[in-house]
């Protein structure tokens, strides 16, 4: 428009010029002429005056749109229910605060802050109330760090700080990460209610001269997650052992879902003896991973993995039906104990597929004993009500295992119709010695006594502690001292070394 403008004034001179030229040409027609001059000089200032409004115009709209842009960037890098930067603004702010801490010789750190309890507290009072809590902690944690740090809210219950540290005040960055968990964790008072919050956080430090801010981040939630699952009330340090774990974790996932679709998860069976006989009277059964790189990997390294992926209901059928398979052919009066997860005690439909596994291998019900830990029963007990009452009706046996570590023991034995009591292994490993394990085994066989109900003892590793839960009465007993967890086809040696039926060729599962 400012172009316009221009011409408009050239006009202007030139239709001026030119009138004067004629003034002077023409004499005898100067009021004719002059009328005609005063007309398009007239004309030429409207043009002028009309171009300039055009041009005022045009920069306000300019000025309108470059603020609305302004404000789309801000709304595009800010988290809207806590006003503080959300995912992307993090990462571009704490990029610039890196390249100013690589001018002033500085490292950058980043800490990593997860509320616990955030998801209850919508549930409890609200998404109001929750929103409200999130602007609290942010204007909470903004004061407690001051003006140098860049906070964030990344997802729902998820923060981030990034700070330009001192390489030789390592100390500041930890007490920043106390600092922002102190704010999360004050009490507050939302529309009269007390809300009262945790927190976990991790921390992250690199030279910011090479930082990589994605990278620094993941670092930094690898250390929180570390002070989650230990329950730590103290920011947790990165080291890059956590991030070796955390790879050798994901190559364990995808080994998981790689060996189920290639028969590596095996059983084993570990035998249980009477007490007062030595006659073997059953088996556990133990799932192995048989890694072809690896050799037999024990299940506490896959089974809690199995869990987080949603596979542990899988991975239990295929070893249970291959067990059962094995052992349909053993001496008729040898039971098989499976454990079920706590996870699979959450299916409705368990206890049918528990029957579709006996009718596909031809097991007789009665010689199945399914162990239940404690701990499993807590969530939702009327769910394993029903589950228990059907396998029960199917003639199934019934174990409560790890008898003695949970909350409720009596209770539970009270409501649920178990057929053995499993007196776990931490009460066995020093019984000889401790009269405080004494005392409490001879409380439940006592008290298994008086229910009619035998009890079986975990960890049998040595010739006293056999001594000693054989004194006290207990019915049945495994560990190694008996024999360790071992494949079928030496478990059905076992059975005809010591006497027992001579099983036929094992059968394999069938498929389905």
């Amino acid at each position: 428009m400012l172009a316009v403008l221009i011409i408009a004034v050239v006009l202007l001179i030139w239709n001026g010029s030119t009138f004067f030229r004629q003034i002077s040409a023409v004499g005898a027609d100067l009021g004719r002429e002059a009328r005609t001059a005063s007309i398009a000089l007239t004309l030429n200032v409207a043009l002028i005056l009309f171009g300039w409004r055009q041009y005022v115009d045009l920069q306000h709209e300019a000025e309108r749109r470059a603020d609305g842009e302004r404000r789309a960037a801000v709304l595009a890098s800010t988290d809207s229910h806590s006003g503080l930067l959300n995912r992307k603004g993090f990462a571009d702010r704490a990029q610039v605060l890196a390249e100013r801490a690589c001018r002033l010789g500085l490292d950058l750190a980043i800490i990593s802050i997860q509320i616990n309890r955030f998801k209850s507290i919508n549930e409890r009072h609200g998404y109001d109330v929750g929103d409200s809590l999130l602007r609290s902690i942010a204007a909470a944690m903004t004061e407690a760090l001051g003006e140098g740090a860049e906070i964030a809210r990344l997802s729902g219950d998820e923060f981030a700080v990034a700070l330009a540290v001192d390489p030789e005040k390592p100390g500041d960055a930890e007490h920043s990460a106390e600092a922002a968990m102190h704010a999360v964790t004050t009490v507050f008072t939302i529309d009269d209610r007390v809300i009262q919050v945790g927190a976990f956080a991790g921390i992250a430090w690199a030279p910011a001269v090479d930082v990589r801010i994605p990278d620094l981040l993941r670092r930094a939630d690898i250390a929180m997650e570390h002070a989650k699952s230990g329950r730590s009330a103290r920011p947790v340090w990165f080291d890059a052992g956590m991030e070796r774990a955390l790879i050798a974790h994901g190559e364990i996932e995808q080994g998981i879902r790689y060996g189920l679709e290639h028969d590596q998860f095996v059983p084993f069976f570990e035998p249980q003896l009477d007490l007062e006989t030595g006659e073997i009277v059953g088996f556990e059964v133990l799932a192995r991973w048989i890694h072809p790189l690896s050799g037999t990997i024990q299940p506490d390294v896959f089974i809690p993995v199995a869990e987080e992926l949603g596979l542990i209901g899988r991975l239990s059928e295929k070893v249970i039906a291959d067990a059962l398979a094995q052992a349909v052919d053993w001496d008729p009066k040898v039971k098989i104990s499976v454990n079920i997860s706590p996870i699979q005690l959450t299916d409705a439909w368990l206890a049918q597929r528990i029957v579709r596994l006996l009718t596909e291998t031809g097991f007789p019900a009665d010689r199945l004993v399914v162990e239940i830990t404690e701990s499993s029963l807590v969530t939702d007990i009327d769910l394993a009500r029903s589950i228990v009452t059907s396998l029960k009706n199917q003639g199934v046996r019934l174990a409560l295992d790890d008898f003695g570590t949970g909350f409720s023991s009596l209770s539970h034995l009270r409501s649920l119709p178990f057929d053995v009591i499993k007196i776990d292994r931490s009460f066995v490993a020093n019984i000889h010695s401790n009269r405080e394990s004494v005392a409490i085994v001879r409380a439940v066989t006592t008290l298994a006594s008086a229910l009619n109900v035998p009890v079986c003892v975990e960890g049998i590793e040595s010739e006293a502690a056999h001594a000693a839960v054989l004194g006290l009465g207990c019915a049945v007993g495994q560990g190694w001292y008996f024999g360790k967890p071992m494949p079928g086809e030496q478990a059905a040696e076992m059975l005809v070394q010591r006497g027992h039926q001579e099983p036929q060729a094992p059968r394999t599962a069938a498929a389905g």
